[in-house]
């Protein structure tokens, strides 16, 4: 979200307004989505935390469980949202500019309640770089010594977000989770790319991730989450119900 409206764009650029996000909360949970993920991405950027006004207005219309995230940098960040009914916190620029302050949640609220995020763009040598900021800046943290530094400091779940394949309907960049492989202990989200029906089959055949996000597909397409489980389950993919 940005401000209090819902967009997409491609590559963290050129972002397009495509409605309310109590709205399209509300459609995703009627068609059985397993959670929604809802991040500030001015928040880091602007030192603020997420509104977390909107996230109550979810919990109070869906079911469905809410990962918040958004310039959250502190445990009394963290708390704000539980208490404005989030069932998880995504942590992505702070954990990367306070080391320590995944232990500090996770010893608070429990792993499972601790999502680290990441961003990356592959560069000239074909190495993952990480971003902070909504991807603005290129930090200097290793991918996976920093992946292995969240997981021993308490992370439930990561997210990591191909900045080059996202908003792009383009698949997900398989090579970068494949790489991950070895080092993960938690739960993998991939984001970033997702276009049609096989490019979710090959994330979930091709490489270890757990789950995946849908973002664009859903909006510029005919995709719906029904469908979609549906199709994955036709492959022998297991999915939840919807």
């Amino acid at each position: 979200i940005k401000g209090k409206r819902l967009v997409k764009g491609t590559q963290f650029e050129n972002l397009v307004d495509v409605g309310d996000p109590l709205s399209q909360a509300m459609i995703y949970d009627a068609q059985g989505a397993d959670e929604i993920i809802v991040v500030d991405i001015d928040a880091s950027r602007e030192g603020r935390m997420i509104n977390t006004g909107i996230i109550n207005e979810m919990i109070n219309r869906c079911r469905l469980p809410i990962s918040a995230g958004g310039g959250i940098k502190s445990v009394k960040d963290a708390l704000k949202c539980f208490e404005a009914g989030a069932d998880k916190i995504v942590v992505n620029t702070s954990a990367l500019l306070n080391p320590f302050l995944i232990k500090e949640m996770a010893d608070e609220f429990g792993s499972q309640s601790v999502v680290v995020s990441v961003d990356v763009r592959k560069n000239s040598a074909g190495n993952y770089d990480i971003y902070a900021f909504s991807g603005r800046k290129k930090m200097e943290q290793n991918l996976k010594d920093h992946i292995s530094m969240v997981i021993g400091q308490g992370a439930g779940e990561i997210i990591v977000t191909s900045i080059d394949r996202e908003g792009s309907l383009s698949g997900f960049d398989r090579e970068l989770y494949q790489r991950l492989e070895d080092i993960t202990k938690v739960p993998i989200i991939a984001s970033g790319g997702a276009g049609c029906y096989d490019d979710l089959v090959k994330i979930f055949t091709e490489t270890n991730c757990d789950a995946c996000a849908v973002g664009k597909m859903l909006f510029l397409r005919d995709y719906d989450i029904v469908r979609i489980k549906s199709y994955l389950k036709g492959k022998k993919i297991p999915v939840r119900d919807a």
